[in-house]
């Protein structure tokens, strides 16, 4: 199918799921195309009416130019002008999930109206979600003032000569990039969230704790509606579990504080979704056209700071701290399993006297804690300048992405190793989890199955986590994760 866009409220969760991580086309529906045709010829009457107005990259120069007008020689050497770089960045690419979101995302200023460039160039921007190959950017080195470098690295393969008034600076300009990036760490994180809550569950049943920190009785007087949902999520995949024997005094705190912990990471999710929302039903160009209907009578370009997007980049450094708490949690649990005045399972997991050596990746996990509290150190504006009277500030989109992106693999591998442990501790105790995990438990197994004999666990550790990232992905079916509406 192709999605078309005929207004803001076109660009949301749902549509960046459909043509970044399911691979849709994209089209202007007859709407926006009016609209794009209308605010392009009312632009180009107001140069006419007020050949001396001041217009950032259109009459005037870049940068510290940006106060001195141009002659009609240089504007026009300007619109076609090769860029002076291609691309800027090293490291890692992005994946291509991340790029197509990233293009997408530039279409919410065209089709608002307010960026009025021409429809040619519109729609060269759209031809590049038809599945051709995109360009690659990578994740280090990209961050500047708005999304200059990014923007220009991904717009770098379009047809300069073809570019008309307004063009170039309207392809580089905003943040046509952090909508798309904010909405894919959203469509991860509330998917991320069911393993977390399922990996914790199961290592609530398998620890053999009691249950009342999860009783639903508690949500009342609680007064969060997110750690109600997270007592709604544990009690619900624990329900039906053993009772008899099960531990009668109060869990240790790793345990015990799962309900606020999980309800947390349901309230972090809650705001990035938040953000996402905000930021892709956002004009965020610079400068803007206003039309004569809006400042009578010919129009007028206003020069704004919406190229900058702080709670994006904020939203992601609160994710990366959740994250980083679950992993310490994971890594303290999957210790404490091992313990037989803990658990009242055999110490070290043991089996006919052969431990299996789960413990030393419990032990492991607590370098993985460490690295995803060092991914949790937050994003923030630099300290440093570009150098200029203008360029003083950079965004740092990119790298707050990348390190939600770090702590995120972090707590996957701890939690593999959480659900291992938890594995382990249901096969030495010979018992089945509660019914609503089984199935969760059946795709812990078909990657780290019970340790019986001597082998590479680190390997299995590994496969595991890779299958939790792909079940965020949606590529995986078997580990039971809810479908999630967008």
């Amino acid at each position: 199918m192709t999605v078309v866009v005929d207004s803001l409220q076109d660009f949301n969760l749902e549509t960046v799921k459909r043509v970044a991580w399911d691979g849709e086309p994209v089209a202007f529906g007859a709407q926006a195309l009016a609209r794009m045709r209308t605010a392009r010829q009312q632009f180009l009457e107001l140069l006419e009416r007020e050949p001396n107005l001041k217009i950032y990259g259109v009459t005037t120069g870049y940068d510290d130019a940006a106060g001195m007008l141009v002659g009609p020689e240089e504007r026009a050497r300007m619109i076609t002008k090769p860029p002076e770089m291609l691309a800027a960045g090293v490291g890692e690419p992005l994946p291509e999930r991340v790029v197509r979101a990233m293009v997408f995302t530039r279409l919410i200023n065209y089709v608002s109206g307010y960026t009025s460039l021409s429809i040619e160039t519109a729609q060269a921007v759209a031809d590049m979600l038809d599945g051709r190959p995109l360009p690659v950017v990578r994740v280090h080195g990209q961050d500047s003032q708005g999304e200059l470098l990014q923007l220009t690295n991904l717009f770098s393969g379009l047809d300069r000569e073809r570019f008309q008034v307004r063009d170039a600076n309207a392809i580089v300009n905003g943040t046509g990039g952090t909508p798309g990036l904010i909405a894919d760490v959203a469509l991860r994180a509330r998917r991320r969230r069911e393993i977390v809550a399922r990996s914790f569950a199961l290592s609530i049943d398998a620890a053999w704790m009691g249950l009342d920190p999860y009783d639903p009785a508690l949500k009342e007087m609680m007064g969060d509606e997110h750690q109600a949902k997270a007592i709604d999520a544990l009690s619900g995949l624990l329900h039906g579990a053993e009772t008899a024997g099960r531990r009668t005094h109060q869990n240790p705190i790793s345990w015990r504080i799962l309900a606020p912990m999980v309800g947390h990471v349901f309230r972090t999710v809650a705001a990035v979704e938040e953000t996402a929302r905000i930021a892709l039903s956002r004009v965020n160009d610079n400068p803007v056209f206003l039309s004569p209907t809006q400042a009578p009578p010919n129009g007028r370009v206003v020069s704004t700071g919406g190229f900058h997007n702080p709670a994006a980049y904020h939203a992601m450094n609160w994710l990366s701290a959740a994250w980083a708490d679950l992993a310490v949690l994971a890594a303290r649990q999957s210790e404490k399993l091992h313990l037989n005045a803990v658990t009242g399972l055999p110490a070290n997991l043991a089996r006919d006297g052969w431990s299996g050596s789960t413990r030393m990746l419990a032990i492991s996990s607590y370098d993985l804690a460490s690295r995803a509290r060092e991914y949790a150190i937050p994003a923030l504006i630099p300290l440093y300048s570009a150098g200029s009277l203008q360029t003083d500030t950079v965004m740092p989109i990119f790298l707050a992405f990348e390190k939600e992106g770090g702590a995120s693999r972090c707590l996957d591998l701890c939690l593999a190793i959480l659900c291992a442990c938890s594995s382990q501790a249901l096969f030495v105790a010979d018992r089945e989890p509660a019914p609503a995990l089984r199935g969760f438990l059946a795709g812990v197994r078909q990657r780290f199955p019970p340790v019986d004999s001597p082998r590479d666990l680190g390997i299995d550790v590994q496969h595991l986590a890779d299958a939790f990232g792909e079940a965020v992905l949606g590529q995986v079916p078997d580990f039971e994760l809810p479908e999630t509406t967008c």
